[in-house]
């Protein structure tokens, strides 16, 4: 009897016990009325995953313009804010290489190009920037630069395909066939172009104003120390080219926003490039 009460007892224990962990579990919270259990949960689309996408050819840095790789400087703004429905992929290339990028299918569009000639199925762009180049000597030098005629007898710094757009007489003076070209250096890399012209003892270096500034003075060098020879065309303009002409209606269309909303002008303060005129002005560019 003993040991049948002591069964009895434990069963009652045992009985209490499972009962109570019944009660302790949590009844599930019901699904929302529109949710079904059988579908994943799709994530949200990442920034810009379903804009179209555009490889844009670009020049190596050339500071202010061009900086950090491509992830900033005023051509990657404008083109960015230019073609707000598009993702812009930049692929940094020498300039040489640029004239030909979308032609030759290694892009979509190329900043900073000029057309000196109609290339069937490549359509170009307004101009979209401007540079203003000077002949920039040392003052330690002493040169007399007073004409373009002046630069034949000294060693010449410039970038790829100068000579075909600083005008006809600088054209003339340094085409292929010229005896003076033996004095005229191209440099494909403009920060390598302005450390020649500070390493050598009486060079002209021809360049953008903004583009040597901005080199000189992150590497060190003082602008007081140079003379500036104003002796070329106000401004060289500069335009994109494009594989398809519905892009470059929409880039042409957002340079114009820009120009009309002010914000062409505040990048141009943004990048501390001074011009004498932009292509927002009303006279024609050519």
């Amino acid at each position: 009897m003993n040991g049948f009460r002591v069964d009895a007892a434990i069963c009652l224990m045992l009985l209490s016990l499972l009962f109570t962990a019944c009660g302790q579990e949590k009844t599930p919270t019901p699904p929302p009325p529109d949710a079904n259990p059988e579908v994943d949960i799709i994530p949200e689309p990442i920034e810009g995953a379903d804009r179209p996408q555009l490889t844009v050819a670009i020049s190596v840095d050339i500071a202010p313009y061009v900086m950090k790789n491509a992830k900033t400087g005023i051509e990657v703004d404008i083109a960015t804010q230019a073609l707000p429905s598009y993702q812009l992929n930049f692929v940094q290339m020498p300039y040489e290489k640029l004239q030909s990028a979308v032609a030759e299918n290694q892009a979509d569009m190329a900043l900073g190009v000029q057309k000196f000639k109609d290339v069937e199925g490549i359509f170009y762009s307004d101009n979209f920037i401007d540079f203003v180049n000077s002949a920039i000597t040392k003052k330690s030098a002493g040169l007399k630069i007073e004409t373009v005629a002046d630069l034949a007898d000294h060693k010449v710094l410039t970038w790829q395909d100068a000579y075909l757009e600083l005008g006809p007489e600088f054209k003339k003076l340094f085409s292929p066939d010229s005896p003076q070209r033996k004095n005229y250096v191209e440099v494909a890399d403009q920060s390598d172009q302005v450390r020649q012209f500070w390493e050598a003892k009486d060079a002209v270096i021809v360049i953008d104003r903004s583009i040597f500034n901005a080199i000189s003075q992150s590497t060190g060098h003082q602008l007081d120390e140079v003379e500036y020879h104003a002796l070329f065309p106000e401004a060289t303009y500069f335009k994109a080219n494009f594989e398809e002409p519905d892009v470059r209606d929409a880039f042409n269309a957002g340079l114009k926003k820009l120009c009309e909303s002010g914000e062409y002008a505040k990048l141009l303060k943004k990048y501390k490039i001074d011009l004498p005129s932009t292509i927002c002005d009303s006279k024609p560019k050519p």
